[in-house]
């Protein structure tokens, strides 16, 4: 056999279309690679997809739970409520006090894998800011004028005890009367829309003291200086001398110093004051006999409370869920739920601000 030199040979073309059988197990590879990758891909997708869907749906089990153990917290306290008031209406005797069943202070009771954290205040015993939209007064200058009404007066003496403007009270009615006349600055809604943000006066009573905010002349500090004390229930509303704070008490007189207002609270004794006579006793031991006797301050005084609130923060698992009900019981006892605010506002005001800190779930 006679083989031709190197140099003398011809390269073996392919076949014409045809790749060689290397370039071909090349192509072949790239694409079971592409293959696997894509499978490995929506492989993926489908994991974290259904990952995700059970962690919301877990998440949204907890949340449920969690609000169900809030809600019967609130159906306990309604319960407090009746019952309390059947007590007093057997011992033919009502009043509300600090020392009876409903005054329930910020107390844990342990639940099945949760915690529920419970304060039940009287919303009687701080200053009712709708007590200032009050129609029948003058507003503006003409309030002025006329020495002002009494419930400006008092906010007033509270805001003076608390080192802030005087003037913010008059600037709180003028935002929810229905009369929009000011003889200087025109009319208040052609104040308000000229501020930025732009935004229109009340008119009519508050239904959260957050709306402070969108007065003019109020800011997070001295929102913060007046929560304590202030409440938004509606006007009909009137103070419960047997639970007021001594802030609050001492609003009703710019004569009542802080001794006297302690003196009221320590005096109020085990079972509390029952009628204005007892109150003014108290007061007489102070030299200030007949305080309480002015018409305008016996309209604003009572002994017994009708609106009370819950604040409830209730952890089932990782998941907290924070409520805020307020409550009214009618003069025959019943206990109904007339407002509730959910998640951990800053406006609660509650007794430890360190829950406020504490997140919540998306509700």
């Amino acid at each position: 056999m006679v083989i031709e030199p190197a140099e003398n040979r011809q390269p073996v073309m392919a076949s014409p279309g045809k790749f060689p059988s290397w370039h071909q197990s090349g192509i072949a590879l790239i694409y079971v690679l592409l293959i696997f990758l894509l499978i490995t891909t929506v492989a993926s997708e489908i994991v974290m997809n259904l990952w995700l869907h059970t962690e919301k749906n877990a998440r949204y089990l907890e949340r449920t739970q969690a609000k169900h153990y809030a809600l019967g917290a609130e159906q306990y306290v309604a319960w407090l409520l009746e019952q309390d008031f059947q007590q007093d209406k057997k011992n033919n005797r009502m009043v509300d006090h600090e020392n009876e069943l409903w005054n329930v202070e910020t107390i844990n009771y342990d639940v099945e894998q949760g915690v529920i954290k419970l304060q039940v205040q009287d919303e009687q015993s701080r200053f009712n800011l709708n007590w200032l939209a009050d129609d029948s007064k003058p507003s503006g200058e003409q309030r002025a004028e006329r020495g002002g009404s009494p419930a400006v007066q008092m906010f007033e003496n509270l805001l003076t005890a608390q080192s802030m403007d005087p003037q913010l009270a008059d600037k709180i009615a003028r935002w929810m009367s229905k009369e929009q006349k000011s003889v200087s600055r025109g009319t208040e809604d052609q104040v308000y829309l000229s501020l930025v943000p732009p935004r229109r006066t009340g008119q009519t009573e508050m239904t959260s003291v957050s709306e402070l905010m969108l007065i003019d002349g109020f800011n997070n500090e001295e929102v913060e200086k007046l929560l304590p004390y202030i409440t938004v229930i509606p006007r009909s509303s009137k103070m419960n001398m047997n639970t007021a704070l001594p802030e609050v008490i001492r609003s009703l007189n710019k004569n009542i110093s802080e001794g006297d207002a302690l003196m009221i609270i320590s005096r109020r004794g085990d079972a509390g004051l029952s009628n204005i006579e007892e109150l003014n006793q108290l007061v007489a031991l102070s030299g200030k006999a007949g305080i309480f006797n002015e018409r305008n301050q016996n309209e604003r005084v009572v002994f017994g409370s009708q609106y009370f609130s819950a604040r409830i923060k209730a952890t089932y698992r990782e998941t907290a869920f924070y409520l805020k009900t307020i409550f009214y019981r009618s003069s025959e006892g019943h206990v109904q739920v007339i407002g509730r605010e959910i998640g951990p506002g800053q406006y609660w005001a509650p007794a430890n601000k360190a829950d406020l800190t504490e997140s919540s779930g998306t509700m």
